[in-house]
């Protein structure tokens, strides 16, 4: 029988714990809205590589709606003006651009998440930062 070091075991029990605990909570394709909703009110898919793609979860439609790319310092950004109730929307990572007018490229930009906010009809507030996937 092999005797195994605590200063070996207790590391590893610990990181496999916090992978578990991260891998649980990064499954998650969609967002929370931060007004109070515990439904996804958007999902964003990143997986094909020319387009980032949003669909509203909501029962109403969305105004305002600002996406942003976020990769280190650097933020790209793009707005929707309305977008519809269970509407799909492909957006072209090319029409992200940053503050000076650059527009994002996955050659040169490492993205690291997605921030979304938008407005229904009311006037209540969505907003929601996902990972880069």
């Amino acid at each position: 029988m092999t005797c195994v070091s605590r200063r070996v075991l207790v590391p590893l029990v610990g990181a496999f714990a916090l992978g578990s605990i991260l891998s649980a909570c990064s499954s998650a394709t969609g967002a929370v809205g931060t007004s109070g909703h515990t439904e996804e009110f958007v999902v964003v898919d990143t997986s094909s590589p020319p387009m980032i793609t949003v669909e509203n979860r909501t029962a109403q439609p969305l105004v305002d709606v600002n996406l942003s790319i976020k990769s280190g310092m650097l933020t790209f950004t793009d707005r929707v003006s309305r977008l519809e109730a269970n509407e799909k929307r492909s957006i072209r990572h090319g029409d992200f651009t940053s503050r000076d007018g650059t527009s994002f490229n996955l050659r040169v930009a490492r993205p690291r998440e997605v921030a979304v906010s938008g407005k229904n009809l009311e006037g209540k507030t969505f907003e929601a930062t996902l990972p880069w996937q």
